[in-house]
């Protein structure tokens, strides 16, 4: 083979390495996670997410249509369970995250959440949760720690069923959920924790997931989580997920860098 051709092949193949193994973006929505983070994606860009565990199957799809604000739809279906009695139900939330505040660093800031249906966090398999009549909201704060190493994420929230199991009545409940993404022991992957639940009349016992999360690039995240109720009666279970990160502009300066500017 001529030295031309051999240094075209070379050229083709770190232009495959880098669209397929691009830089690493810790900034990263939930995926099977019940916590999120601080980040809106950039305008323009769309996100699908598709999780299938034990307890139950979801899909998200998340666009940003506007700048500062992010627009998802979710949807649930969760699988029979003869041991809580729960029939086969599909639950689903419509919902909206506004980016308040981002550091100049680009690795802290605030958002807030506001949506309709089923609330992140408030599992119940015995029900169906009726679209229109239940409201929820949620703060989520990510703190950076050890030179980046850690990133914590604080999401409080609230929610509001206005005909709380039929009666007619609202109920209320406070919802928590913090998770830990732990970087650069593993590479390319974060290694996640996180603890949530729902306190109040609305009320779902404290549930826990661990995880790992592979990163190889910007635009397509698998991970592979277990949760359970902290007091072992039963969680999420086994749970793989894989997010689609649509991009964000075709422009020659993203071409090159195979990186979305958040």
């Amino acid at each position: 083979m001529k030295q031309h051709q051999v240094r075209r092949l070379r050229h083709c193949t770190k232009i495959i390495l880098l669209v397929l193994f691009g830089h690493s973006s810790s900034h990263l929505n939930a995926q099977q996670f019940n916590s999120d983070n601080y980040v809106v994606m950039p305008h323009g860009t769309g996100t699908f997410v598709i999780t299938n565990g034990e307890r139950n199957a979801a899909f998200v799809n998340s666009f940003g249509l506007i700048p500062r604000f992010e627009f998802f739809v979710q949807g649930n279906l969760f699988w029979e369970n003869e041991k809580t009695e729960s029939p086969q139900h599909f639950t689903a939330t419509l919902y909206a995250k506004y980016s308040l505040w981002v550091n100049t660093q680009k690795s802290s800031g605030v958002s807030v959440f506001l949506g309709f249906g089923k609330s992140p966090g408030y599992y119940t398999q015995k029900e169906f949760l009726t679209l229109h009549k239940n409201y929820w909201t949620a703060v989520v704060y990510t703190l950076p720690l050890f030179n980046k190493t850690i990133y914590w994420d604080f999401m409080p929230g609230g929610m509001v069923d206005i005909d709380y199991k039929g009666s007619k009545n609202a109920a209320w409940g406070f919802t928590y959920s913090s998770r830990i993404n732990v970087y650069k022991l593993i590479p390319k992957t974060a290694i996640v924790a996180e603890i949530f639940g729902t306190e109040g009349s609305i009320y779902s016992a404290p549930e826990y997931k661990i995880g790992l999360r592979y990163e190889p690039n910007d635009f397509i995240i698998p991970a592979i989580t277990y949760g359970n109720t902290l007091s072992g009666t039963g969680g999420a279970g086994f749970e793989i997920g894989l997010v689609i990160f649509t991009p964000q502009y075709i422009k020659k300066s993203y071409i090159q860098n195979n990186h979305i500017e958040y």
